[in-house]
């Protein structure tokens, strides 16, 4: 079979597979098309910085019940955001999650602080705060902690250190929006919480659109200048509305530009309808991942996440970890099996960050995370989306445990 493919995601359509990974979680209602077309079909309105875009950002802050909350175009502004009003300096350290998404940190790396990359926890298999705090030092200015895969990291554990090393905490929860530790939602613990909206997500905004959570009122009123080319209304009464011009531009923050990371009003409508199901969507998900989890309890072979009392994790995704090597087996033989054999299109996510040419060839090659480097080599997921049928459930078990019942008698 022929599985190569341009899709650097691995999602998409590839002809030959029973079941496929789609390129997005789940199709639109008919209410939600409706809300984008009647935003199309209202000629005299704007496109973006609106009405729609306000609503969206008050239906988020309630949803969350975050400070304040501020609409982008995608998550890793978000993230671009939250790194400019950090004010980190090459001369800074930032800590950042290996395991992960490349977006999680660029923006970081483009602001010329040095990357040191955390480890993962055993369980959880998301970021570990006691190797965060193994690896502060006095430069130590800013923690990203990314609550992947829709799992909640330990954000009491991560907070403690802050308030006590006086750091900065950037969560990106791009594949965690309703996700929450003890009723309370990711994105809400640390200074900024970053949010995705992508094709690929739990709730996505017609391909591209991101929120920003902030928690200080100061660094709150910094973001719409810095988020829409430093534009503003001039101070002031005017003597008529067009005097001098009709907006200001001026800076927020001394020596650095500004930037344009609005979102559109279309995007906006479709947000706040889709708002209304997230929950739904995340327990379907839910019911399907732990579905799975209870099927493969007599196949020790494979292991999953664990979640803490208190979690609420949403399955973004759904990654296990194999272990062949009782019988000299490893993850690509499997995944072999499961492609060639049961023409299922699992996938391998996250490369560990420091493997990437891009990080190597930009001096943030350098890592010490031996959990991850012990886990992540025989890590694999399953096709996902948002209401899978029991019989297709049932086939990804089925056939995964066919396939390691096959590789032990080889």
């Amino acid at each position: 079979m022929n599985t190569k493919t341009n899709d650097a995601s691995g999602r998409g359509l590839v002809e030959g597979f029973k079941v496929p990974f789609p390129g997005r979680m789940y199709a639109y209602t008919d209410e939600e098309i409706s809300a984008v077309t009647e935003v199309m079909q209202e000629s005299s309105a704007g496109l973006t910085q609106g009405p729609r875009m306000r609503k969206f950002e008050v239906d988020f802050k309630e949803y969350t019940e975050a400070n304040h909350v501020f609409a982008v175009d995608n998550a890793t502004n978000a993230l671009r955001l939250a790194a400019i009003l950090c004010e980190l300096t090459p001369e800074d350290e930032v800590i950042i999650p290996a395991y992960t998404f490349c977006a999680s940190a660029i923006p970081f790396g483009k602001t010329g602080a040095k990357i040191i990359w955390s480890d993962i926890d055993e369980r959880r298999r998301v970021v570990d705060p006691k190797d965060i705090e193994r690896k502060i030092t006095s430069k130590t200015k800013a923690v990203v902690v990314v609550h992947l895969l829709g799992m909640p990291v330990d954000m009491e554990a991560v907070m403690e250190l802050a308030e006590k090393h006086n750091l900065r905490v950037i969560e990106d929860c791009a594949q965690a929006p309703g996700a929450s530790i003890n009723g309370k939602q990711v994105g809400t613990f640390g200074d900024f919480g970053c949010f995705s909206f992508h094709g690929a997500k739990n709730m996505t905004t017609l391909g591209e659109g991101g929120m920003l959570t902030v928690r200080s009122d100061k660094d709150a009123a910094l973001i719409p200048g810095i988020r829409h080319n430093g534009c503003r209304g001039f101070e002031g009464e005017r003597e008529r509305y067009w005097i001098p011009a009709m907006s200001n531009v001026d800076i927020d923050i001394s020596g650095v530009w500004p930037s344009n990371f609005c979102i559109g009003e279309p995007q906006c409508a479709i947000g706040s309808m889709l708002l209304k199901r997230l929950d739904k969507i995340n327990d379907t998900l839910i019911c399907q991942g732990k579905k799975i989890i209870k099927a493969l309890a007599d196949t020790p072979e494979i292991s999953f996440h664990e979640i803490p009392d208190g979690c609420k994790m949403i399955f973004h995704q759904f990654v296990m970890h194999f272990d062949g090597s009782a019988f000299g087996k490893n993850r690509n033989d499997l995944m072999n099996l499961l492609v060639d054999k049961h023409k299922i299109r699992a996938i391998v996510q996250y490369y560990p960050l420091y493997r990437y040419p891009l990080f190597q060839k930009l001096g943030a090659g350098e890592h010490d995370c031996p959990v991850l480097e012990k886990w992540w080599d025989n890590s694999l997921s399953f096709p996902w989306w948002c209401g899978m049928p029991d019989e297709t459930l049932d086939y990804l078990v089925n056939s995964l445990k066919a396939s390691i019942k096959e590789l032990k008698n080889s």
